[in-house]
């Protein structure tokens, strides 16, 4: 399919001692009943809670992981960015311009990192890499084989992946294409860093009603360009484009990509547990 940030209290001092000639014997402690077993927490509220975490502290730069709660918090309510106004895309794409920033890993497009599966959190990009079909909206996935070179984008209608009723996969190739030096800025002053950059392409994409191939088509020499900004072990940000010269101006940024688009658009990603 086509085609994206990055940051502790002291604990209370004790109460002192109210001092006593003779002290009262100590209560003993009454036991808290047993409740039921927690369960995980929907996305936004675990969402949330990462973000309550990390909000207390107000260094004069943000850290790492100050900045994937503020991609988080600005993430909330848009639908994996499918409802979205102008105002909560311009937050969502100054929140992950901080976290590109802070991008611990050099040369992301090599790194062992890149693999896996991955979830899509939030896009600007159009149908289906999104996550919408049709009318219908569900969740996006990438599973990236770095031995194989290969990635699947999927998408999910449903309660689950494995339950979905109805589903979309693209399969495609990339190839690391940067040399040492990067590609040149844009007039904006951005540009790709080195060891960044992947050229993919397409191979086919089929879509499935309740597991049955409704249809397919295979591409003839269909390639995207992605400039790997942030990776980390849970957090990826890809950003997109049908060409070079697009993904350097970024003229798309903070808005959302229309089918055809030269311009470039932006994938959040958060890891997920390799399925069986």
């Amino acid at each position: 399919m086509a085609s994206t940030g990055a940051p502790s209290i002291a604990p209370p001092a004790r109460a002192r001692l109210a001092s006593s000639a003779s002290p009262s014997p100590a209560r003993p402690r009454a036991r808290r009943p047993l409740g039921p077993a927690r369960v995980a927490p929907p996305l936004e509220r675990r969402h949330a809670s990462r973000l309550a975490s990390s909000s207390s502290s107000s260094p004069s730069s943000p850290s790492l992981a100050d900045a994937k709660a503020a991609v988080e918090a600005a993430i909330l309510g848009t639908e994996r960015g499918l409802a979205c106004t102008d105002a909560q895309r311009a937050a969502v794409e100054a929140a992950v311009t901080t976290l590109e920033a802070l991008n611990p890993t050099p040369r992301p497009a090599e790194s062992p990192l890149v693999g896996g599966d991955w979830e899509v959190v939030y896009s600007t990009a159009p149908p289906p890499s999104n996550g919408a079909l049709g009318p219908f909206r569900g969740v996006a996935y990438q599973d990236v084989d770095l031995t194989s070179g290969t990635y699947a984008n999927i998408l999910a209608v449903g309660p689950e992946e494995r339950r979905a009723w109805l589903g979309a996969r693209l399969t495609a190739t990339f190839e690391r294409a940067d040399d040492e030096r990067g590609t040149s800025p844009g007039t904006d002053g951005s540009g790709i860093g080195p060891g960044r950059l992947w050229i993919v392409r397409f191979e086919r994409v089929g879509v499935e009603l309740f597991g049955v191939e409704l249809f397919a088509k295979t591409f003839d020499d269909v390639t995207r360009a992605w400039d790997q900004t942030f990776v980390d072990e849970e957090f990826r940000v890809v950003r997109a484009a049908r060409t070079l010269e697009a993904l350097a101006k970024a003229n798309a940024r903070g808005r959302r990509a229309v089918a055809g688009d030269e311009d470039d658009c932006v994938f959040v990603m958060r890891r997920r547990e390799r399925r069986g």
